[in-house]
């Protein structure tokens, strides 16, 4: 798990700032300010442990499966003239393990750029830094929508749905060829264990109806296709004829279905397409996620996902508490406010632009309407 992070002179943080992260973090606040950055540094590193690496040297990839940040002057802030990024971990392996990546220009090649890393612990390798990495699961916010159909792709090194959940439906015929079951923490309804069924549980019970049926499972068939339907009753229908918040709730179903203890899972707008109940369901499945020993990131600015992780916190059915979760507020001036969630539920210290807007609308409108 990812204790804390540092990050110096990369993209809106200029000087050395640290973030405290827990096994369940909602990271929120104004647009533009910082949340995607603090990701960003995660899924650089993630995306550029492929290779292996070797003297304490790596390359830093920029563009690659998980995001695409241009060069070196895209990602170094512009208001130093330092040279050097500097992003640090604290990670929980062995020990206390500290990881900093010392980050360069590469004067070949602007799009990728040098790695120096140094870690504190000797009884790690990097070896485990590089597969810790790589166990990094990541939905984007740019998600795609219905489809008719997919290629049938090769099986991974690890099962995963893509940053765009492009790899959704190859994900559930794989799990499903391989016999791949849930945790039991996360299991729902009356039928088996396996990751397809406890999908389709997870999507009836977070849109209030669900039934799926995935096409072209035959060896012969070069192509998959999965049928739905927004009702229980057997029928299935193909996916571009069903709401959107189908598709686009699908790879958050299925990433935190297949993610292991230990693993990483970051998860952009899962409140996208989502009316507010289902909103705030996702948010109890990610609670039960983080409650098999996965961590979560959550990037959201729905009130719903708030107020469900609350809801979560209190709920003795989910085996996780108020002191596993952490709330990131960034706010105009760049800075983040750590805020955490009472024994009761609630959020002790409410910033200004923190989830106040209802508030200030409401005010609005009896002002307004005298």
């Amino acid at each position: 798990m990812i204790e804390r992070i540092t990050l110096e002179n990369f993209k809106c943080f200029k000087d050395e700032i640290n973030f405290k992260t827990n096994r369940l973090n909602l990271l929120t606040g104004i647009n533009g300010r910082g949340k995607s950055t603090l990701l960003q540094c995660i899924l650089l590193i993630a995306q550029s442990n492929w290779n292996i690496i070797e003297k304490g040297e790596q390359p830093i990839y920029l563009n690659s499966s998980y995001i695409q940040l241009g060069g070196y002057f895209d990602i170094k802030n512009s208001y130093t003239t330092q040279r050097e990024i500097n992003i640090g971990f604290d990670i929980s392996l062995k020990d206390e393990t500290r990881v900093q990546y010392h980050i360069e220009e590469n004067e070949k090649d602007n799009l990728t750029l040098k790695a120096k890393i140094e870690v504190t612990n000797s009884n790690v390798d990097l070896k485990e830094i590089s597969k810790f990495f790589k166990n990094i699961h990541y939905v984007s916010a740019d998600r795609i929508g219905p489809k008719k159909y997919v290629e049938k792709s090769s099986i991974p090194k690890s099962i995963h749905t893509g940053a765009r959940g492009e790899f959704s439906i190859n994900a559930l015929f794989y799990s499903e060829k391989l016999g791949l079951t849930v945790d039991e923490k996360l299991y729902l309804g009356n039928d088996s264990y396996s990751i397809f069924n406890q999908t389709e549980e997870w999507l009836n019970y977070i849109l209030d109806g669900a039934n799926l049926s995935l096409i072209g499972k035959e060896e012969e068939s070069s192509v998959l296709s999965l049928l739905m339907n927004n009702r229980k009753d057997g029928k299935t229908y193909k996916s571009i004829n069903i709401g959107f918040g189908y598709s686009y709730i699908l790879p958050l179903i299925i990433t935190g279905l297949i993610a292991k203890p230990g693993e990483v899972v970051i998860i952009e707008n899962p409140e996208a397409h989502l009316h507010p109940r289902a909103q705030s369901r996702i948010s109890e499945f990610f609670s039960k996620v983080a409650s098999t020993g996965v961590q979560v990131f959550i990037e959201s600015h729905s009130e719903h996902i708030l107020n469900g992780l609350r809801v979560a916190s209190l709920n003795r059915e989910i085996e996780i508490d108020n002191s596993h979760i952490n709330i990131l507020y960034f706010d105009e001036e760049f800075r983040h406010f750590e805020l955490q969630i009472s024994e009761n539920g609630k959020v002790g210290h409410w910033p200004a632009g923190f989830f106040d807007q209802q508030d200030i609308d409401i005010s609005s409108i009896i002002k307004l309407s005298r």
